[in-house]
């Protein structure tokens, strides 16, 4: 039994414990634990602390896909006792209980449920890796991203709350599956850098995208995910493949050095081929990818390191705007957003 000395609250965990999934949220997971049970969401949370879920709290037992639950430090204390887990373990599994996400400390135990999540998204989790886990009842996770890929059963989903299918099988679509792990590589070879890289090739997609949705190999993804063709939803998953490989291209402009304008000339030939390839007309192409150039331009020396052990840094124009954490528009050097109209681009 978890002891919190000082604690003054709940003494003891709730009869039955669930075990969080890995990047849950909050609100998923207390919805879990309160079912376990036997108990209303309301019942729960008045042993969680003070609160308020929203106008009307019945809403968000009912729909866990668009809120999230926030406590201060108090109230994670209290939630570790019920869930009978110490609370750094808590936070390791459940992002929106991270330090960062904690609410400002007062006297007793709070917790607020706001109607939307105060940063990133609510994905569900894959069925089959909640089956795995005996969870029988609908998993949320808190993504900073508006999709996942589960790529253990290949299947795709995102925040898209309902309306049309909840996931996508990647069965018939094995280019989005080697897209993210493309992605995952990138992330774990260069870090930071290789994670914002794919960022600066999935914003400059969705340029492409939003300026051509009717590209025919985008069209045939959506079409065989079961979704409209210029339905919003459907750019990130019919854009990966394509952003993976501009991420790859990008890398290895970054990696080459050769930033005058005879390497940016060689290295837009090489992306008109890859676009000529892909059915995206070069001019409107050409124009995102002279966006990146500019700002890819000036180079920042890289801290001196053991021969083999040189760590990729990204140019200058890119570091003043980027950021190293966040979602993935934020993570880029480019202003584009996904929602915006092609004029707005």
């Amino acid at each position: 039994m978890l002891d919190i000395p000082g604690l003054y609250g709940p003494r003891r965990p709730l009869p039955l414990t669930v075990r969080p999934v890995p990047g849950e949220s909050t609100g998923s997971f207390v919805n879990r634990l309160a079912h376990a049970n036997g108990l209303s969401l309301a019942d729960f949370l008045d042993r969680v602390g003070q609160g308020k879920a929203s106008a009307d709290p019945s809403q968000v037992d009912k729909y866990p896909g668009y809120t999230e639950m926030y406590v201060n430090e108090s109230g994670l204390c209290y939630l570790a006792v019920l869930a009978d887990r110490p609370p750094d373990l808590q936070q390791r599994a459940l992002p929106s209980l991270s330090a960062v996400r904690l609410l400002p400390d007062e006297q007793e135990a709070v917790w607020r449920w706001p109607w939307e999540p105060l940063a990133g998204h609510i994905v569900r989790c894959c069925p089959l890796c909640a089956h795995a886990r005996r969870i029988s009842e609908a998993v949320w996770l808190a993504s900073p991203d508006t999709w996942q890929v589960c790529l253990r059963h290949g299947y795709w989903s995102d925040d898209a709350r309902g309306r049309g299918p909840d996931f996508v099988r990647l069965a018939k679509l094995p280019e989005t599956m080697t897209a993210h792990r493309v992605r995952h590589q990138l992330a774990a070879r260069l870090g930071s850098a290789g994670e914002e890289l794919f960022a600066d090739a999935f914003q400059v997609s969705v340029h492409w995208w939003t300026r051509m949705p009717d590209t025919a190999r985008w069209v045939q993804r959506a079409w065989t995910a079961g979704l409209g063709a210029q339905e919003m939803r459907a750019a990130p998953l019919v854009i990966y493949p394509e952003a993976a490989e501009l991420a790859c291209s990008m890398r290895d402009f970054e990696r080459a050095g050769q930033r005058d304008t005879a390497g940016r000339s060689r290295w837009l030939e090489g992306m008109e081929r890859l676009m000529g390839r892909w059915g995206v007309d070069l001019v409107e192409g050409r124009q995102a990818l002279l966006v990146w150039l500019e700002r890819h331009r000036a180079a920042v020396p890289a801290p001196s390191r053991p021969a083999g052990r040189r760590r990729l840094v990204l140019a200058l124009g890119h570091n003043r705007i980027a950021d190293r954490t966040g979602p993935i528009d934020q993570r880029s050097c480019l202003p584009w957003q996904l929602g915006m109209t092609a004029s707005e681009m």
